[in-house]
């Protein structure tokens, strides 16, 4: 199942460089949360514009309180 909200430019996307030792981390969070690291990595993004205060449509905020439950929901397990 497509985790990419509706809407998404899937034809005009961007490409990221990781450094040696991000590519891993990002990839072992993807992992964690059975998504590939494109998608973590917007993810990421996502969060990050929220921090910086910019606003996000409601569907996107959506995706980030995936990952605040998935990170919460992996805490009480361990």
């Amino acid at each position: 199942m497509p985790r990419a909200p509706r809407g998404l430019l899937s034809r005009r996307g961007i490409n990221l460089r990781l450094t040696t030792i991000e590519h891993p981390v990002v990839g072992s969070i993807a992992k964690q949360e059975s998504r590939s690291v494109a998608s973590m990595c917007r993810l990421l993004i996502l969060e990050g514009l929220a921090y910086r205060g910019v606003e996000i449509p409601e569907e996107e905020l959506k995706d980030i309180e995936d990952i605040a439950l998935t990170e919460i929901e992996q805490a009480a397990v361990a």
